[in-house]
């Protein structure tokens, strides 16, 4: 009973007819597990990015031998994404995976294929379903490996699928004349280079990557892009300073995991900022961390009311927690909720 009201709640405090349509639908998603539930978001709020995808791959399949069948070398949110533009397609075969168990199974009723049977036969053209770096590489090593004709190897490209004003872009959002930007999860810091394009000036940025490679990709775009307001640092948030497992590896899906092979250092934001810095926007995409992070910046948050940009696609109840702790913080603020991928 005490999950319904939270559900009610959450559903009642949001601010416009696209935040309860896209929270309704992805709520309905997480207990149906039916992806139309996310088609619908999609089709209703992202049309320009649609047709991008369907341009992509329309020029895609163009490409292709109209004599040469094909897989998605990928069966995940990419892969169930680019399902909606291909089945139709006479060529179109079902998928590969490296997953046993989507291998007995299949994926979204289709068959799915080992990589070995894929890379024996060398009859079929295969699509890279996946716009992650880490499973991008891995995939292209397992066919390089097999030696598989690169001439049927195709690729989606850079930010396939994606709204690249996801951060910045919503009208309700309003910028001050100086900026300063907490970036938790800053990946290789081009967020915090994209605010510039929307603000007068940046003063100052603190960027949070705990990734090593990652690190090291924020620290070389700060000096490629001549942004000295940017301090960048090698730890995660959370709500206390501690030391945390970590699946590490240059992605990102980085994230803090009971299972993880590597160990970080995480800090909180209170105490990470300065205390003369009035900060006037916090975003987060930390991989589930979320609610612990804001709990790390609950004084910020508390005394400076910055704008608030957090995912909460990464845990089934960050949906509810996440909108709720930040309303017992601040109870003004004005809680939107958007959708920027074809997946997810």
């Amino acid at each position: 009973m005490e999950t319904i009201e939270n559900y009610q709640k959450v559903y009642q405090m949001l601010e416009d007819e696209e935040s309860k349509f896209t929270w309704l639908n992805r709520l309905n998603y997480l207990i149906s597990n039916d992806v139309q539930f996310m088609q619908n978001i999609v089709d209703r709020y992202l049309p320009e990015i649609v047709a991008q995808v369907r341009k992509t791959l329309e020029d895609l399949l163009f490409r292709m031998s109209p004599d040469r069948n094909f897989v998605l070398f990928g069966a995940g949110n990419i892969g169930t994404a680019i399902l909606h533009f291909v089945k139709n397609d006479k060529r179109f075969q079902g998928f590969c995976s490296n997953t046993k168990k989507k291998q007995i199974s299949g994926y979204c009723g289709y068959p799915v294929i080992c990589p070995e049977e894929l890379t024996s036969n060398r009859n079929l053209n295969v699509i890279v379903s996946t716009i992650d770096p880490e499973s991008i590489e891995e995939i292209l090593q397992i066919l390089q490996d097999r030696n598989f004709p690169q001439n049927q190897i195709f690729m989606l490209g850079d930010n396939f699928g994606l709204d690249s004003g996801q951060y910045f872009g919503p009208a309700f959002i309003t910028y001050e004349d100086k900026e300063v930007f907490v970036d938790a999860g800053s990946y290789d810091l081009l967020t915090a280079v994209h605010l510039r394009d929307h603000c007068k000036k940046v003063n100052k940025v603190y960027a949070f990557e705990p990734d090593p490679q990652n690190y090291k990709n924020c620290i070389h775009n700060k000096d490629k892009y001549l942004f000295p307001e940017s301090q960048i640092l090698p730890y995660g948030t959370w709500s206390e300073k501690n030391s945390l497992r970590f699946n590490a590896g240059n992605s990102t899906k980085c994230s803090v995991s009971d299972d993880g092979l590597d160990h970080i250092n995480v800090t909180t934001i209170d105490e990470t900022v300065d205390e003369n810095d009035r900060v006037t926007f916090i975003k987060m995409d930390v991989e589930g961390a979320e609610l612990e992070s804001l709990k790390g910046a609950k004084q910020i948050i508390c005394r400076d009311k910055p704008k608030l940009a957090i995912c909460i696609y990464h845990k089934p109840e960050d949906m509810t927690e996440i909108p709720l702790y930040i309303k017992s913080l601040v109870p003004e603020y004005k809680i939107y909720v958007r959708h920027h991928s074809i997946a997810r």
